[in-house]
């Protein structure tokens, strides 16, 4: 489990008593394995010259921001204006210089961190973002501020100074996004900011912030790199917006207003908005939750990649290896209808039989893609249309390919939570 090897608190009780609420501290040696598993020096390396592109770094220092594409040479052949591949020699450099690399997205293309983010995600129920900071010897990329997203930060290699103040405001959302607001307010909120801690976090030690924690990390007289991972929390204000989103069905919401005549009568404008309250409240109180809830969980993990599907066809005269499993990343959603029930795997629906649905239902109970369970329901020809209908949606993995030497070990319930196995931008 992500949760577990990242604090020593039992995760239930992180959930409950941490998450949200305070800052957690874990040292190396409370825990039972580091997370060079994850990333480490070498796998850096490796990133840097095996093909990554210039899109995927960002160099900073004093939270200015460098040219990361200084030097690099663009790729015969590449669209105008593509991202170059990274100069190696300018990125050592930088770092040489007191620049801060970033490589952003660690989710989408490591391996690794992208079987950790999408556990942690279902662990969490929220969707996750790993980016990596190198920060040289008495560098600092960014001066004290807060993120809008909860942070664990996971020490790689080195050693980092982070000095910790209390949150200005409390559960901030993207709007508040630190860099989006004025200087003025920025100053105002460093000034109302209370010390809260001053701790160094060493190799193999974990450090948890609720959104809104003031931090300002800084190296010492090492070369740093840890794992930033950002959790986007879904909000009630996500659940409001939603209800506003299907406002849309309300004939009555639609009718224009008089801004003019409403600016000019504070009570007539004031009446107009209680009423579009109310009837927000009925909407609320008519709605199906669970549709509600799809909806905003849909929309939050809109950019959280899946894990990939294989894109090539199997030979027809080859016999794949393997069952099909859960792929890891991805949520649906069950509907009953007419003569069935509509499966939603993000925007993607189909409509299945009815005799479907206690499969569906063990996906969400079991973790596991029992297609057995498809067989006695429907018989062996109508079980192998519906499992490759579950392939096609993007819910199901197919059987490895014969010429596929490794198989994934990414698996995940459909609701959130994380799978058995079926087969042998931040501070």
């Amino acid at each position: 489990m992500s949760l577990k090897r990242c604090v020593a608190l039992p995760p239930d009780e992180f959930r409950t008593a941490v998450f949200g609420h305070s800052y957690l501290h874990t040292r190396a040696a409370d825990l039972a394995a580091d997370f060079t598993d994850l990333f480490s020096p070498q796998a850096l390396e490796e990133l840097l010259s095996g093909g990554l592109r210039t899109s995927s770094l960002r160099l900073v220092r004093d939270g200015v921001e460098g040219d990361v594409a200084r030097g690099c040479v663009a790729e015969s052949g590449d669209a105008p204006g593509a991202a170059p591949f990274p100069d190696t020699d300018g990125l050592r450099q930088a770092l040489a210089s007191g620049q801060t690399l970033i490589v952003r997205s660690l989710h989408r293309f490591h391996p690794p961190v992208r079987r950790f983010a999408h556990e942690l995600a279902a662990e969490l129920g929220h969707p996750v973002k790993v980016n990596a900071f190198v920060t040289p010897p008495g560098s600092q990329g960014v001066d004290l501020h807060f993120d809008v997203q909860d942070v664990l930060v996971l020490q790689i290699a080195g050693d980092k100074r982070w000095l910790l103040r209390t949150p200005p405001l409390p559960d901030p959302l993207p709007a508040h996004a630190w860099f989006d607001v004025p200087a003025r307010r920025r100053e105002e909120m460093r000034a109302a900011a209370r010390p809260l801690a001053d701790l160094v976090l060493r190799t193999g030690d974990s450090l948890y912030l609720p959104r809104g924690t003031m931090h300002s990390p800084m190296t010492r007289d090492t070369l740093s790199i840890h794992l930033t991972v950002a959790v986007s929390t879904i909000t009630r204000h996500d659940l409001l917006g939603e209800l506003v989103r299907e406002a849309v069905d309300d004939e009555w919401m639609r009718v224009a207003v008089d801004t003019n005549g409403l600016m000019s009568d504070p009570r007539l404008a004031r009446e107009l908005l209680g009423k579009a309250g109310e009837r927000l409240a009925a909407l609320a109180a008519d709605a199906a939750p669970e549709d509600v809830l799809w909806a905003v969980r849909k929309a939050a993990f809109r950019e959280q990649t899946p894990e990939p599907v294989p894109i090539l066809p199997v030979p027809k005269d080859v016999r794949p290896r393997g069952v099909h499993r859960l792929r890891a990343g991805v949520y649906f959603h069950t509907a009953s209808v007419k003569d069935g029930i509509q499966l939603s795997v993000g925007n993607r629906r189909v409509r299945l039989p009815a005799s479907v649905s206690p499969f569906l239902t063990a996906l969400h109970r079991d973790q596991v893609a029992d297609t057995a369970g498809l067989t006695a329901a429907l018989g062996e020809d109508n079980a192998r249309k519906v499992a490759a209908a579950l392939v096609d949606i993007g819910l199901l993995l197919p059987p490895s390919a014969p010429w596929d030497a490794t198989t994934s070990q990414e698996a995940v319930r459909p609701d959130g939570a994380p799978g058995r196995e079926s087969d042998p931008d931040h501070s």
